[in-house]
């Protein structure tokens, strides 16, 4: 079977690389006794695989991974497990069946939602700000990439930007085919107006079920449970 994990990467966790993230919930999972699968070969390693890879620095309140099980487990029971295996920072916080026909989570998934708190900031020129990139139809930025330069477009893969008050939410392309890190937007509002201080936190995942933007668990889910 197939079991899904949501969970929170707090405070100091942020700075947990991707692959201290993986090495992080192996020791979880010993800990934890629950019946996750080693894979095959010289080198077994548990069988879990993460949605969406979280950029460094960036707290998440809604993270998601897949373990494949050797037998069934109440989710009631294999969250409470990983409740106690985890470290500090990472806090499990929901666990549901996925369906056995569901694509993998990472294949899954296609947007991802941020909150983003903004610090000593001219909010009405961020607001402005936001307001000429929804305008504009095309946004070509320039990124290295294993040593090449490579141009893309970013405005088709912004989904949402809604700034109210100091807090602005933004949705954006987050599937196997491209992603959009929240830092090529934040530095293109900063190019629009000014400096200021912000912090971002990864408030949810997204499939696509029906042409309609569905939380990711849940869309994987066995519905029965």
């Amino acid at each position: 079977m197939r079991m899904g994990l949501e969970f929170g990467k707090r405070g100091m966790a942020k700075y947990i690389s991707h692959l201290d993230l993986q090495r992080a919930f192996s020791r979880a999972i010993r800990r934890s006794k629950m019946p996750v699968k080693l894979s095959q070969g010289f080198n077994p390693h548990f069988v879990v695989s993460f949605a969406s890879a979280l950029a460094l620095g960036i707290q998440s309140e809604c993270e998601c991974v897949e373990m494949a099980l050797e037998q069934d487990v109440a989710p009631d029971v294999f969250l409470a497990a990983m409740k106690r295996a985890l470290p500090p920072g990472l806090e499990a916080k929901r666990a549901l069946r996925l369906a056995q026909k569901a694509p993998k989570l990472m294949a899954a998934v296609r947007e991802a939602e941020y909150a983003v708190y903004f610090q000593n900031a001219d909010m009405g020129k961020i607001n402005a700000a936001v307001c000429d990139i929804l305008d504009e139809t095309q946004i070509v930025l320039s990124k290295v990439h294993k040593g090449k330069t490579k141009e893309f477009d970013m405005r088709p893969m912004i989904l949402q930007l809604d700034a109210s008050g100091s807090v602005m939410t933004m949705r954006l392309a987050s599937a196997p085919t491209g992603s959009l890190k929240p830092q090529f937007v934040l530095d293109e509002i900063g190019r629009r107006a000014g400096s200021f201080e912000a912090s971002v936190v990864r408030v949810a995942l997204y499939a696509h079920v029906g042409g309609k933007a569905t939380e990711l668990l849940t869309a994987c889910s066995d519905i029965e449970q």
